[in-house]
């Protein structure tokens, strides 16, 4: 009871340092810039705060480019501790706004409504917005993903199915960083022993297209994958995650940029430094040297390897240089074009 008394005395205080109290409507951009500005100096997280943020809102003074970062910053003060005492106000118009005809407006709304933690109904706000066109369907699959380790396990296999039925890359990236980060607090056991999860890393492999090279986009996204993948493995087999990854690696026929692409990583530091001669390894960082040598003006490639060899105490001993050799035999020339024709053309297959 005292708690609550201390909110309403709190409540009741005016602070006249708070910048909300002092704000006054300004057209368009102006507007959305002061308001901008006021969201990334803070806001205290105080009752008065929630006040004069939901007085702004629902005042009919303010444009819908002030509202949307005021949206954020009611989000903001939205806090476990409920310092505000007006968790359950602020929840309430956000879910409220999510359904504003104003689809900037109530995409803003749902993302913040939906990262406030799991609430019952919060898939069909977000299900609501994605119908209305305020969300598009990877915004929608990335808010579901995120709403995973804060759902109760019936809800965490119920979106995990969806996002895995789907097949959507901007869900798979949210769980991935989640399973990577090793972290309870973003559902890691669960991840780590889903199927649905298995299934959903199977499926979405990022590809390397037909093009020789590797691209630093190219690596990370790769490497991300690999990793959870080989953590649910791991969590199957009780082996390593390096030992799964550097087996899945050398694997005959595997693409070389597969192997680049996480030998570049910070995460194979440690096996990079550890590497002794001859070990598998050793053998994977000579691949990749290998492949990059066959492309000598690809710039990237060659400081890829230039880094990965830094950071090991036993490197391979470097691809000797490439020799181009003169053709032998007689010329050919080309074949004489029937008339009318600038080159010989091929008579079509009958």
């Amino acid at each position: 009871m005292k708690y609550k008394a201390d909110l309403v005395i709190a409540a009741s205080k005016t602070d006249e340092q708070n910048p909300l109290h002092s704000y006054k409507p300004r057209p368009g951009l102006e507007g959305r810039n002061a308001m901008d500005e006021i969201y990334f100096k803070g806001v205290p997280a105080t009752a008065q705060s929630v006040n004069l943020a939901r007085a702004l809102l629902h005042g009919g003074t303010l444009s819908s480019d002030e509202k949307i970062p005021l949206i954020r910053i009611l989000a903001d003060l939205h806090n476990k501790e409920n310092t505000t005492g007006a968790n359950n106000d602020i929840a309430f118009d956000l879910k409220i706004l999510a359904a504003d005809p104003d689809k900037q407006l109530a995409a803003q709304a749902a993302i913040k409504y939906a990262r406030l933690d799991y609430q019952i109904g919060t898939e069909l706000v977000l299900k609501k917005a994605l119908e209305n066109g305020a969300l598009d369907i990877d915004t929608y699959f990335q808010e579901l993903a995120h709403l995973i380790p804060s759902s109760p396990k019936e809800k965490q296999k119920e979106f995990l199915a969806e996002i895995r039925g789907a097949g959507n890359l901007m869900g798979r990236d949210v769980l991935v960083m989640a399973l990577n980060s090793g972290e309870e607090f973003n559902a890691v056991s669960f991840l780590k022993s889903s199927e649905d999860m298995a299934e959903l890393l199977r499926a979405t492999e990022p590809p390397f297209g037909p093009t020789v090279g590797l691209g630093l986009g190219q690596a990370v996204r790769y490497t991300e994958w690999l990793r959870a993948s080989a953590a649910i493995e791991s969590h199957k087999t009780g082996r390593s995650i390096d030992e799964v990854i550097i087996g899945r690696l050398s694997q005959p026929n595997t693409d070389e940029r597969k192997i680049m692409s996480f030998l570049i990583s910070p995460q194979a530091g440690p096996m990079l430094a550890a590497a002794a001669p001859d070990s598998p390894v050793q053998k994977l960082v000579d691949v990749a040297q290998i492949y990059s040598a066959q492309s000598p003006g690809n710039l990237t490639m060659i400081e890829f390897v230039k880094e990965i060899r830094s950071r090991m105490k036993h490197p391979p001993p470097p691809p000797p240089p490439l020799v181009a050799m003169p053709p032998t035999g007689p010329l050919i020339g080309p074949s004489p074009a029937p008339p009318g024709y600038p080159m010989y053309v091929p008579p079509p297959r009958r």
